[in-house]
C-alpha cells in the first residue's frame, strides 16, 4: 500500500535550510540531559557544553560562542527563609534588578521573574529561579538545600538570544522523576493566568461518548512553548551536526509541556477500552465482572485503539508558524498533522505505563508513532529496542509503513521521559 504524507514546516523549513548551509554554528559537540545526585536535572538546548563547576553544588553551561549561560548553584537549605527572599537577595548581591513571583513548584516554594544585571558590554539579561528547601532524593544521603537557578545572555542584543535564555531554563526539572512536566516557565506561566473555568467537551472514542473539560487557557500557554521551542530549533540550519539531537528535543519540550494537562483524558479513555464501551459493549467499571483488560495486559490492541482514534483527527497545517498544534489543543480539538498526533498517543499511552516514541523523517518530511508491543508489523531500531510502527495520519492498521519510507536510516528515534 502507498500513500503521501507530508510533514509539518518546521522539519521542512530546517531540512531546507541544512542543504543550503552546512557551516556549523557551534563547533563543539552538544550535551546529553544532566542531572545532579541531588535530584534535579537539566535538558539543554542543542550545543550547550559544560563550563565548569564543582560537580556537586556549582553547574555552569553555556554556548562556545559566549552568548549564552545558565548557572545552577545549591547552597545550605538557609540560605534564603523563603524563594522570593532569595531571588532580591540575589539581584542585590549581582547589582542587579528583578521583578520575581512567587509560585509552588512540584510541592516547592519557587520564585522566577526576569533579571538584569552589569553595566555598559558586561550588561546581562535573563531569567532567575529560586526554589526553597529542595528535599534530595531519599537515598542520596544528602541535605536539603536551597536552588539558584540564573540563565542569561549580553543584554545588547538580547533580543536575539532570548528564546535560548527561556529554553535552557525551561529545560530544568528540580526532580529528575518528574521530567514529565513543564518546566519552570510553563509552571510560573499557569500559576499566573490561574484556574479558568474548564471547557466541558464530549469526544469519541470508537462507540464510547467521553465526557470530559479541558483548559483551553493551558493549550495557549502551549502553543507559546511550541513556537518558542520551534524558533529556536530553526536556528541549528546552521549545525548540521547537530539537527537531528535537535529535532529529538524540540519535541520532548512539547511533550513534557502538555503531557499532565492530558492525565484526566488518558484516564478516561483507557477505562473506555478496559469497560468495552471502546467496543459498544454495556459499559462495566474496570476490574468488575466481564469488564475488559486492562491497557497494559494488551499494549498492542490499546495502541491500535488508540491509533484509530487519532488517526480520525482532522489534518490541519499551520505553515505560518511552526505548523505543530501543541497536544493539548491536538487532543481535545481532534486537529493537527502528523507530529501532534504522534506526541498526543505518546502522551497517552504513557499514562498506561505503555513505553512509545516519535519517529521523524526529514528525507520523508513525516513523522510517526512507535510503541512497545509485541505481534507482526514494521519496526524501527531505536534504543536496544524494535518498536512497532504506528501511522497517525493514514487509515492503516498498527505496524503498517509505506514501502517507500522503511528504510529504518531515514528516522530519528525522540524518546520521551516515561
Amino acid at each position: 500500500m502507498r500513500y503521501t504524507l507530508r510533514m509539518n514546516a518546521t522539519i521542512r523549513s530546517i531540512a531546507i535550510v541544512t542543504a543550503l548551509a552546512c557551516a556549523a554554528a557551534y563547533g563543539r559537540a552538544s550535551c546529553d540531559e544532566y542531572y545532579s545526585e541531588r535530584g534535579f536535572s537539566i535538558d539543554l538546548p542543542e550545543g550547550f557544553v559544560f563550563l565548569g563547576g564543582d560537580g556537586s553544588s556549582k553547574f555552569s553551561f553555556g554556548l562556545p560562542d559566549g552568548s549564552v549561560e545558565i548557572d545552577l548553584i545549591a547552597y545550605p537549605d538557609d540560605r534564603f527563609g523563603e524563594a522570593r527572599e532569595g531571588a532580591e537577595d540575589t539581584a542585590r548581591r549581582l547589582s542587579g534588578r528583578g521583578s520575581f513571583a512567587a509560585f509552588d513548584y512540584q510541592g516547592r516554594g519557587a520564585a522566577l521573574g526576569e533579571l538584569s544585571f552589569g553595566s555598559g558590554q558586561s550588561a546581562m539579561r535573563g531569567y532567575g529561579l529560586f526554589v526553597n528547601d529542595v528535599a534530595p532524593p531519599a537515598d542520596s544521603g544528602g541535605e536539603p538545600y536551597d536552588l539558584v537557578v540564573l540563565a542569561y545572555a549580553p543584554a545588547d542584543g538580547y533580543d536575539g538570544y532570548a528564546d535560548f535564555v527561556a529554553s535552557a531554563i525551561d529545560g530544568f526539572s528540580i526532580d529528575y522523576g518528574r521530567r514529565a512536566a513543564p518546566g519552570p516557565i510553563g509552571v510560573a506561566s499557569r500559576a499566573a493566568v490561574g484556574a479558568a473555568r474548564p471547557r466541558p467537551v464530549s469526544l469519541r472514542f470508537g462507540e464510547a461518548e467521553i465526557r470530559t473539560e479541558w483548559n483551553p487557557a493551558e493549550a495557549a500557554l502551549s502553543q507559546q512553548l511550541v513556537e518558542r521551542e520551534y524558533r529556536v530549533l530553526t536556528a541549528y540550519g546552521r549545525s548540521p551536526e547537530l539537527i537531528d539531537a535537535a529535532i529529538a528535543r524540540f519535541y520532548r519540550m512539547a511533550f513534557r509541556d502538555a503531557a499532565p494537562s492530558l492525565d484526566r483524558l488518558a484516564l478516561e479513555l483507557s477505562a473506555a477500552w478496559e469497560s468495552g464501551a471502546w467496543a459498544g459493549k454495556k459499559p462495566k467499571s474496570a476490574g468488575a465482572a466481564g469488564a475488559g483488560p486492562a491497557a497494559t495486559a494488551e499494549p498492542r490492541a490499546y495502541a491500535e485503539a488508540l491509533l484509530a482514534w487519532v488517526q480520525g483527527f482532522t489534518y490541519e497545517r499551520d505553515p505560518d508558524g511552526s505548523d505543530v498544534v501543541n497536544p493539548i489543543s491536538a487532543a481535545f480539538e481532534r486537529r493537527g498533522d502528523c507530529d501532534s498526533r504522534a506526541l498526543v498517543m505518546a502522551i497517552l499511552l504513557r499514562r498506561e505505563n505503555i513505553r512509545s516514541i516519535m519517529m521523524v523523517s526529514l528525507e520523508h518530511e513525516h513523522a510517526l508513532a512507535a510503541v512497545d508491543a509485541p505481534g507482526p508489523g514494521a519496526r524501527f531500531p531505536f534504543d536496544d529496542g524494535a518498536w512497532l510502527v504506528a501511522e497517525t495520519t493514514a487509515r492503516v492498521g498498527i505496524g503498517m509503513i509505506d514501502s517507500t519510507q522503511a528504510d529504518p536510516s531515514a528516522w530519528i528515534g525522540v524518546a520521551f521521559p516515561f
